[in-house]
């Protein structure tokens, strides 16, 4: 395993991080996730991610109930706020009044001191920005949180927000966690160049495309068995992408790579990238997927692959 600095601040980390989206809490019990995270752990992953919103909190609940035991500084856990955890109007959103409360909770529910990476999951139009950012600013100076970032946002936002970080000295994001991989690429328009210039890592999810840049998917029909089943939303992208999957998929094999290697590796070339968030529901899918951390693609490689994508194709 390879390791980075997460953007231009201090704090390194795996260049394969462990999600628990859908998975955690949810589609595997607790016996199962533990496997996965000894699994990682095994395989040098350090950095983990998480959110409050994940199966409605049981996903931070089984990481907290995980790490009872870990050398806690060895672990570099990532979690986020901004959906709805409690009724009322003040049960959501980036106010002030939210984010300090679900930072408490999702302490308690992790059963750690301190949050290595908290971010925003999605922005809010109706929280100025600056009030936000103030925010996040005193969780870190209280020692609640030691890094912040953002999710879902976009190139403006992520320049405001850093432009209110410069003008009021307060701490900066250090990451960008955007939906970005090989079918899915409108985030280098401007959010990549955004986070290069104000020195933000990437930290992508669905690298992988909901599974669609995995060998299960080759063969143009959905597994039985696999997400995909009754999802409309993958068989639609299979049936419009599965030209540019296969062409992607004999790239890979030639060089004796599985198309999620490929697509992992293809990501860590990428500008500001630290590292592509991956799923999991056996350890077996975590020891393949880390094979891509050290992958060496030259640049004629690069430029091959950059061919069958197409610059127009997004998913």
């Amino acid at each position: 395993m390879n390791y980075r600095q997460l953007g231009t601040s201090g704090l390194k980390v795996s260049e394969i991080c462990l999600g628990a989206w859908i998975n955690f809490g949810d589609r595997i019990d607790d016996s199962e996730t533990f496997e996965v995270l000894d699994g990682a752990i095994d395989e040098g992953i350090d950095f983990f991610d998480t959110a409050d919103v994940y199966a409605g909190g049981r996903a931070e609940e089984v990481m907290g109930r995980w790490m009872k035991g870990k050398a806690r500084r060895t672990l570099t856990v990532a979690t986020k706020a901004r959906g709805r955890m409690w009724a009322g109007v003040n049960g959501e959103g980036l106010s002030r009044t939210h984010l300090i409360d679900a930072c408490n909770d999702s302490l308690r529910r992790l059963q750690t001191d301190y949050i290595d990476l908290y971010q925003v999951h999605w922005p809010d139009a109706e929280t100025p920005l600056e009030e936000t950012m103030r925010t996040l600013d005193d969780l870190v100076k209280q020692g609640k949180v030691r890094y912040i970032g953002c999710s879902n946002f976009g190139g403006e936002l992520i320049g405001e927000a850093a432009r209110i970080s410069e003008n009021h000295n307060l701490n900066r994001f250090v990451s960008s966690q955007p939906y970005y991989n090989m079918l899915g690429r409108s985030v280098e328009e401007s959010d990549v160049p955004c986070c290069v210039k104000e020195g933000l890592g990437l930290i992508p999810y669905s690298p992988l495309a909901q599974g669609l840049l995995s060998e299960k998917y080759l063969e143009g029909s959905i597994p039985a068995g696999s997400r995909g089943v009754g999802n409309r939303q993958i068989d639609e992208n299979l049936r419009k992408h599965l030209p540019t999957i296969q062409a992607l998929g004999k790239f890979a094999h030639a060089r004796d790579l599985t198309l999620s290697q490929l697509a992992l590796a293809w990501l860590l070339h990428q500008p500001a990238m630290t590292a592509p968030i991956i799923g999991a529901t056996r350890p077996e899918q975590v020891r393949e997927n880390v094979k891509a951390s050290g992958v060496k693609l030259s640049p004629e490689e690069l430029g091959e692959i950059r061919g069958i994508l197409n610059l127009k194709t997004t998913a």
